[in-house]
């Protein structure tokens, strides 16, 4: 990954990636800018993570989403086709904003957790999975799981809804809110094994609750029937 910084029309300055119109991030001088390139390069060439094997013995990493995964993030916001992208933002989604990518990516791993999958031999940015405590009702969080189109259908989704499920209890949610495309089968389907499921609205937007296993028998399942090719786009 390349890095440049820019003035921007404002008078702010801007931290782009080469080969990509949209920033990264938008800052007060140059000075700052110039650390958050530099941020963004040491993190850009830091590959850590749990090593996990996928069911076909291809190996993930996955670990916490970090301030300097921003490149990362746009990166597979871009290979993410416009079927994938609707599905994940209910609507058309031609770009990320600089403060979409900041609330993508800025969590505080309490009342919002999100877990990226990459390559172990690159960093590529493969999948995220994440979640954001309800303020009103502290046991339930939104959950949402994006895969880029390449590996779709090969368990990375299973995967980190898995560990996202983990974290969740761990930081005391026992449910897990979400909105789906009616369409969205594979995601449904991913979810419906997660626990015990009820659609609490209906429509082109289904709005689902999950409760959270306590262990594993659930969970162990859901990558079974990911295994089984149940699931062909999570």
């Amino acid at each position: 990954m390349r890095f440049f910084v820019e003035p921007s029309p404002s008078g702010a300055w801007f931290v782009k990636l080469d080969g990509h119109d949209a920033p990264i991030s938008r800052h007060d001088s140059e000075e700052e800018a110039i650390e958050r390139r530099d941020a963004y390069a040491r993190g850009a060439a830091r590959i850590d993570g749990e090593l996990t094997e996928l069911r076909d013995g291809t190996r993930v990493r996955v670990r916490p989403i970090r301030a300097e995964d921003k490149p990362r993030l746009l990166e597979a916001f871009d290979r993410l086709g416009a079927g994938s992208r609707y599905r994940r933002f209910l609507g058309h989604k031609k770009e990320l904003s600089v403060d979409e990518l900041a609330s993508l990516t800025e969590v505080d791993h309490h009342d919002h957790e999100a877990l990226a999958a990459v390559r172990p031999e690159t960093g590529e940015g493969l999948g995220v999975a994440r979640f954001v405590r309800l303020p009103e009702r502290r046991h339930v969080a939104e959950a949402a799981v994006t895969v880029i189109d390449d590996w779709q259908g090969r368990g990375v989704g299973g995967l980190l809804l898995r560990r996202l499920a983990e974290r969740a209890r761990e930081e005391g949610i026992r449910e897990f809110d979400a909105s789906l495309l009616t369409d969205n089968r594979a995601m449904l389907a991913l979810f419906r094994r997660l626990g015990a499921l009820r659609v609490v609205r209906s429509g082109p937007v289904q709005e689902i609750q999950v409760s959270l296993p306590l262990g594993e028998p659930c969970m162990d399942e859901a990558l079974r029937a990911a295994a089984r090719g149940d699931l062909t786009t999570a």
